[in-house]
Formats: structure tokens, C-alpha cells, sequence
């Protein structure tokens, strides 16, 4: 029976749809209070950075289709401990960015007027909120994701129509100040932050149509689809809210700027913008938890962790509860213990680097091994971004090298508690 394939356009849709989460949301007010009207650019800009990340790990993708994510990459080219390093610093990594959606949920049923005896208890929100991403997430991986999709239109509608109404909302008096364009390096975090989710697309390369061909092209074009979308929702809402409206009242808040003679317009978007970021984060929050319990399991499953035989035990739908379990209440001492969306969020970025890192440095030996000279320069500089990038996230985390080891310290810990569960394994 011949493989179903999808086309160019489908795969660009899917690519679209993966990446565009959480950090649309919550970036714009961050970014704009550190380098105000030229915060936009803060996108493009990461998504050319990300430009040599992104076609890299979708050649290792190509190589080892479903055969186990980072781990599997950076054991192939280096060895079973660079492996394990590479897919525990990615699931560590990635639970600080659900941290992040969990702080940001709150924030946003807050600044929606949602003040009640929940949303004003940050420990008891925490656990309720990670309580019911559990229980969905025990139920059968197929209707978890016709949760998750259903969502897409909702989350995407807001940036659409606000891109649309661009021409009509744009400021004559619009204007970047040098100080503005220098700052705009100091506000990448939460526009890293935005585009990470770019591998998840990866795996579905080779059931693309000619996919030699297409599936760079899916990759691409659905990345840059993304920043351009991105960017254009950013500038539309500078000149919409003005950057100091944006950055105290953050982008959902930007319905109640429109002053457009549109019958219901208004009305429509301040019923819908909360509903969609409200749903967009709780989705983000879960796509990610769903992703990180399939890692854990896999990595269990391979005999990777001391005390591990748990996690790979499955309940009737195929889920492994007591990973989703040990996720939640991870994330939930994140949230709880480091309540602040940038550190969290600079947590984030630098462990899913470093975590990029042994794949590519394990790439680059497959290609020089089996003589693929002409891939080595993209190579090269996926290697030298990465680095780049972790170095840059590490540099956000504090003013000072003492302040920067004390933010990093959860991570660090971390890391050094999978390397032990990794090191006294009983079978090596």
C-alpha cells in the first residue's frame, strides 16, 4: 500500500500551526519595555539567527526519522552519554517553558479581569492548573490531540485580523529612536523563546510529498510564514497601543484600542482575545508536557535512568502517568519557587540550546565520516549559532557573574541530578 503523503502547502500550514504558541502572547509587552518602538524587529531578526538551526536538525531529522529526537541524534554521531545529555536538557529545558505557561495563564486571566480567590493565589492556581493538564493528558494521545488542533483557528484568528486591520490602524507619527534600535538586542529572550517548537515539524519530513526537495522548503517557508506573521502582529500593535500601553498592559489588551467604525469589531475581539490566550498557552502548556512524558518514557524505555523501570509503565490509553506525574510536579516547583516569566523563560532558552548543541556537533561527525563535505559549512554555523545563542541566553540570566550562577542554579541542579540517574544505571 503506497504512504499517504501531504503537500508543500500542508506541511507549511502544519509548520505554522506548531510554531505559533504561547510566545506571540507574551512576548510583545516584554520586548517592548526594553527597546519600545523597535521591539518588532526583535523577530526577524531571531528567525535569520534561527534560519541554520532550523535546516539542520531538519537534515537529522531526514537521517533518523522516528528514531527517538535529540537522544538518538547526538547518539549517533558521538555517543550514548553525549545522547542522554542532549534529550535530558531538552525535556528539563522545555518543562521551564511550561513553567513559563503556567506564570503566563495566571497574567492572563488577571489582566482580563479575572481576579478571584484562584487566580490571586499563585500556589494554588499552580497546582490546579498543572492538576488538570495531568488528567488530560493520562487520556488517549489521539484525543488529546484533536484537543489541541481544534484550538488552532482560535489562536490564530486575533493575530490575522489585527494584521488585516494594519493599514487602517498605522500611526503617521510612528517613529525608532536610535536608543530604541540598540536596545533591541537586549529584548531577544522572549522572541527565542516564540520560535522554539521549530523541531517539532521535523519529524514529519518524510511524508512530505518529494520531500527531498519540499521538505527544506516546508521547514523554511513555514519558519519565516511564522516571523513574518509575527513581525507584522508586533508592529500593528505599536502603532496601535503605543509601545508603553504595550508593555504595561501586554499584547491581549489590544481590542480595547480599536476605535475603527466596524460594527461588533470591538466587541468580537475583547470576547475573543481572552478566550484565545487563555486557550493558546493552556495548549502550548500541554503540547509540551504531551512531548516531554513520550521523551521520558522513550529514554526510560532504553534503560537510561536509575530507578527508571516507573517510568516506562503505560496506562490503558498508552500514556506513562507517573512521568506526566514527576513533569508536573517539576514544573510546578518551577513556577512556584521562580515566579518571574524572563528568568524562567532565559532558563528555557539556555538549556534547549545547549540541548541543540550534541546534535549538531554529532552531524558534523556523520558528515565528515560518511564524506558529506559540501553540508559541513551550514553545519559549522547551526554549531557557532548555538553556541552563540546559549552564551547570549546565559549573559540575560543577570547583570553580574554572581547573579547569573545563582539564576542558573536550577538548571545546573537539574542536569546534575539526570547525570547521576544516567551514571548509576544498572545496565551501561
Amino acid at each position: 500500500m503506497k504512504e499517504h503523503k501531504i503537500s508543500l502547502s500542508t506541511a507549511v500550514l502544519l509548520t505554522m500551526n506548531i510554531l505559533i504558541g504561547s510566545g506571540i502572547l507574551i512576548g510583545p509587552g516584554l520586548i517592548a519595555a526594553g527597546s519600545g518602538n523597535a521591539s518588532f524587529l526583535a523577530w526577524p531578526l531571531v528567525a535569520l539567527l534561527f534560519l541554520p538551526l532550523v535546516l539542520c536538525t531538519a537534515q537529522l531529522s531526514n537521517m533518523f526519522p522516528g528514531c527517538g529526537g535529540f537522544y538518538s541524534y547526538a547518539k549517533e554521531g558521538l555517543n550514548k552519554t553525549a545522547g542522554f545529555i542532549s534529550g535530558w536538557l531538552y525535556v528539563f529545558g522545555y518543562t521551564f517553558a511550561i513553567a513559563v505557561d503556567v506564570l503566563a495563564i495566571r497574567k492572563t486571566f488577571i489582566a482580563s479581569g479575572i481576579e478571584n480567590w484562584l487566580t490571586l493565589n499563585p500556589i494554588l492556581f499552580n497546582i490546579v492548573f498543572l492538576t488538570i493538564s495531568f488528567g488530560l493528558n493520562l487520556m488517549g494521545l489521539k484525543f488529546i490531540s484533536r484537543i489541541l488542533n481544534s484550538l488552532t483557528i482560535t489562536k490564530i484568528l486575533p493575530l490575522i485580523i489585527l494584521v488585516l486591520l494594519l493599514p487602517f490602524i498605522l500611526n503617521p507619527s510612528f517613529t525608532i529612536t536610535s536608543t530604541e534600535m540598540m536596545n533591541v538586542p537586549f529584548s531577544l529572550p522572549l522572541a527565542i523563546f516564540g520560535f522554539f517548537g521549530f523541531e517539532y515539524c521535523c519529524s514529519l519530513t518524510h511524508l512530505i510529498e518529494n520531500s527531498e526537495k519540499n521538505a527544506p522548503r516546508a521547514i523554511m517557508f513555514g519558519f519565516l510564514g511564522t516571523g513574518i506573521l509575527y513581525t507584522l502582529f508586533h508592529f500593528g500593535l505599536l502603532n496601535l497601543m503605543g509601545a508603553d500601553n504595550l508593555a504595561q498592559l501586554g499584547a491581549p489588551a489590544f481590542a480595547q484600542f480599536i476605535t475603527l467604525p466596524i460594527p461588533f469589531l470591538k466587541a468580537f475581539l475583547m470576547f475573543l482575545i481572552p478566550i484565545a490566550s487563555i486557550l493558546t498557552i493552556f495548549a502550548g502548556a500541554n503540547g509540551m508536557l504531551n512531548v516531554n512524558s513520550i521523551l521520558i518514557n522513550s529514554m526510560a524505555q532504553e534503560k537510561l535512568f536509575l530507578f527508571g523501570k516507573p517510568l516506562t509503565k503505560l496506562n490503558k490509553n498508552n500514556r506513562a502517568p507517573i512521568a506526566l506525574f514527576l513533569l508536573c510536579v517539576t514544573a510546578f516547583l518551577m513556577a512556584t519557587f521562580i515566579p518571574h516569566i524572563p528568568i524562567v523563560g532565559g532558563l528555557c532558552n539556555l538549556g534547549v540550546f545547549v540541548s541543540f548543541l550534541f546534535p549538531f556537533l554529532s552531524l558534523f561527525v556523520i558528515q565528515k565520516r560518511k564524506k558529506m563535505y559540501s553540508k559541513l559549512a551550514l553545519t559549522i554555523v547551526a554549531i557557532s549559532a548555538t553556541l552563540g545563542f546559549s552564551i547570549y541566553s546565559w549573559m540575560q540570566l543577570g547583570n553580574s557573574l554572581n547573579e547569573r550562577f545563582i539564576n542558573t542554579l536550577p538548571l545546573i541542579i537539574g542536569l546534575v541530578a539526570g547525570y547521576l540517574l544516567f551514571f548509576f544505571r544498572k545496565e551501561k
